[in-house]
């Protein structure tokens, strides 16, 4: 049985969660990369920087969980670190490669599609649990660097902030 068309706009908050989900599955894997870099540079448990870069640079490719293993391999992570990057990177896992496939019939289904909204919410709770992690370790080798994360973390969202203004709609008057 086919179903009906779907009103687009029944759909917008299933699409926007969607994309906030995506966006935190990427934050993770990029904050780890970052992990791996910064420890190469300050030259912490043996990481080749140019290795690191061409992995965050994805010219040399790997998985978040090929990455998560070299960071277990050479760094001694708490229990409830280790379990939270684990956790995080299978929920990372199921969003990216299997769970639009899951649940497509239940988001064609107006009465299942509230019920996928709050799942992908879940999923996206536990990976910005594993990329708080990642921020702490991050925010600790800032320290050991003698560098102040918060002021690092408030430049960057100014800069975010500066890339994000809204271009204007209209070109200036006497310009095409």
């Amino acid at each position: 049985m086919k179903n009906p068309p779907i009103d687009p706009e029944a759909l917008k908050p299933y699409f926007y969660w969607l994309g906030l989900a995506f966006h935190s599955c990427h934050q993770l894997e990029y904050g780890v990369k970052t992990v791996l870099v910064t420890m190469a540079d300050m030259g912490l448990g043996g990481f080749d920087l140019g290795e690191m870069i061409a992995i965050i640079e994805d010219e040399k490719k790997k998985t978040l969980g090929q990455v998560l293993k070299l960071l277990r391999e050479r760094v001694s992570l708490s229990d409830g670190w280790e379990n939270s990057l684990t956790t995080g990177l299978e929920s990372r896992n199921r969003f990216v490669h299997r769970f639009l496939s899951e649940v497509d019939e239940r988001v064609a289904n107006p009465s299942t599609r509230a019920d996928v909204i709050t799942e992908v919410k879940a999923i996206r709770r536990v990976v910005l649990k594993a990329d708080r992690i990642v921020q702490q370790i991050l925010e600790a080798l800032c320290d050991h660097a003698g560098l102040n994360w918060q002021q690092l973390r408030a430049q960057w969202a100014e800069d975010i902030r500066a890339m994000n203004v809204s271009a204007p709609s209209e070109p200036p008057e006497g310009k095409v």
